[in-house]
């Protein structure tokens, strides 16, 4: 049967004057149409007299009781905030019997994510991961191991967050958030984004778990002289059965079988975002031969960057008339040695909007 918001449910309306439903008590759903599927009361009350909307404007948690059909409600709104800059990103919202007790919510973590630019406007690898309080629960992450902005309600997470993701899910997110980056570039805004990915809880305790999360996330308009790409969103639990669309299914067995054949990969490979340098997924024989995995290729290249950026944009950008480049270039090792390496570079086609490169090391 379909998600239906019914009295006594929680609903996370999300997109623009949260017109759209994604996630029902804790059901995952749409993002479809919020009318379609909230049952006519909650749709009078939360709909047709546009608190929700009123909520996303306002950004103030609001309960009342309200009279309606002969009988009196409790009206509840509790807006869903980006860590940093305190935006409204989903509002969540229910309806109960006046003489019933509303049900918890469910856990909403927030985050968002500040890319820098280059100087002719695309994204650069530097950027900054921010928390809310409840995305180190869903984490299982201690926030005393994070930056804290405590007096302003937000935590500035480290380069470990990028660990957290599953490598299965690495190549997927990362394509996702690119797609999402040209969006905000090219001017198109109020996507947005859903994306189920897989976890490892409890970083830096000796309990660590796995958990199975969906991200709702989309790009802030971007100016021409802002100096930042921001990207605001949310992320809550999913069944481990739960995907977004068939193509993520599809996209996520290609990863899965990318991941099979890096773990077999004699030589040390990895999988590089053209653009950004991104370290993308890494092959067992390149973390065994010491390299870095998580970061940007940039961060341990004793080479010149620009001569490196350069080389991989190439790279990619003739991947389909072309063979594969060749350079020499000097890497540097997770314990600070250097070695001098040959490095053959292929280009590959990912997601909607961009390139990565696929590189192997002869040592």
């Amino acid at each position: 049967m379909p998600v239906q918001l019914d009295v006594g449910s929680w609903g996370l309306f999300c997109g623009q004057g949260g017109r759209q439903l994604v996630l029902v008590d804790d059901e995952p759903c749409g993002p479809v149409s919020a009318r379609k599927i909230t049952r006519p009361i909650p749709r009078r009350l939360l709909l047709d007299q546009n608190r929700v909307t009123q909520a996303y404007q306002q950004g103030s948690t609001r309960t009342e009781t309200v009279t309606h059909a002969d009988a009196e409600w409790t009206v509840a709104l509790l807006p869903v905030v980006s860590p940093r800059s305190a935006t409204v990103i989903g509002v969540l919202a229910a309806v109960t019997e006046a003489d019933r007790a509303l049900p918890e919510p469910p856990l909403i973590g927030c985050w968002e994510w500040e890319i820098e630019r280059h100087s002719n406007g695309q994204p650069t690898s530097h950027r900054r991961t921010y928390w809310d309080r409840n995305l180190f629960r869903i984490y299982d992450v201690d926030p005393g191991i994070a930056q804290q902005r405590q007096d302003q309600g937000y935590w500035e997470a480290g380069e470990w967050a990028n660990g957290l993701i599953d490598q299965a899910d690495q190549m997927r997110l990362s394509a996702s958030i690119r797609d999402s980056v040209q969006d905000g570039l090219n001017g198109i805004t109020g996507t947005l984004r859903c994306l189920t990915y897989s976890v490892v809880t409890g970083y830096g305790s000796t309990s660590q778990g796995r958990r199975h999360l969906r991200l709702v996330g989309q790009v802030v308009p971007v100016g021409p002289d802002d100096d930042k790409i921001v990207l605001q969103g949310l992320s809550y639990d999913a069944p481990p059965t739960f995907q977004d669309l068939a193509l993520e299914q599809d996209a996520a067995r290609v990863d899965d079988v990318l991941r099979g054949v890096m773990q077999l990969a004699g030589d040390p490979i990895a999988v590089v975002d053209a653009s950004t340098l991104d370290v993308l997924m890494t092959s067992q024989s390149w973390r065994r031969a010491g390299f870095g995995h998580v970061g940007g290729l940039g961060d341990f290249a004793d080479s010149s960057p620009g001569e490196l950026r350069a080389f991989i944009a190439a790279a990619a950008a003739a991947s389909e008339t072309e063979q594969p480049r060749t350079m020499a270039a000097n890497l540097r090792r997770v314990d600070g040695s250097v070695q001098r390496v040959r490095m053959t570079v292929t280009g590959v086609r990912s997601g909607v909007q961009g390139r990565d490169v696929v590189i192997k090391l002869d040592l």
